[in-house]
């Protein structure tokens, strides 16, 4: 029975961390726009979900041309 529930549990984590691929575009898009304002980003950003133990890893990574100057927060 044990065997069965954990099988069962890593089918509905897998399940739930599937990201479609016009979700993940979307979700880079807007990445994007926001490190814009800090960064000239040389194209767009990558990302990777993984799931473990029902807790989403999400690591974002970019390369950028320069650091844009800024003296204020808004």
């Amino acid at each position: 029975m044990t065997e069965n529930f954990t099988r069962m549990n890593r089918v509905l984590q897998a399940d739930k961390s599937v990201m479609s691929e016009g979700c993940k575009a979307l979700v880079l898009q807007d990445f994007a726009e926001k490190f814009n304002e800090y960064f000239d980003l040389i194209g767009l950003p990558r990302m990777e979900i993984s799931c473990r133990n029902g807790t989403y890893f999400v690591q974002v990574s970019f390369e950028a041309e320069r650091i844009k100057k800024f003296n204020v927060l808004k």
